[in-house]
């Protein structure tokens, strides 16, 4: 077989391959409802959320920033670039939303 064939039977199948992906992707884990095409698909798999173990997550990050801000607020700490400021943001489940509330860490 020379090379141009062969390149050519390559590609062809690696476009063969995407064509199934693609196909396999769209037909995904949700059911199809033709009677009303205007709905959001519905998902099919459970899953579960640790709400407890989110917010405690979200509780020691707190806790280890409040830590090194007291650190570099002490007289005796080498000093640091002062001028530097971290972001972190969090997506956490509607579901969790309680959880949040009731220990404090829910800020909006």
């Amino acid at each position: 077989m020379s090379t141009r064939r062969w390149v050519t039977a390559v590609w062809a199948g690696l476009c063969l391959a995407g064509i199934a992906a693609t196909s396999a992707l769209n037909a995904g884990p949700y059911q199809d409802n033709p009677e009303s095409p205007t709905e959001e698909p519905v998902p099919t798999g459970t899953y579960v959320v640790d709400c407890k173990a989110i917010a405690d997550d979200i509780e020691q990050a707190r806790a280890e920033a409040e830590q090194k801000r007291q650190e570099a607020l002490t007289p005796s700490a080498t000093p640091t670039y002062q001028g530097r400021a971290t972001v972190k943001a969090v997506l956490v489940p509607e579901e969790c939303a309680d959880e949040l509330e009731n220990r404090g860490l829910k800020t909006r």
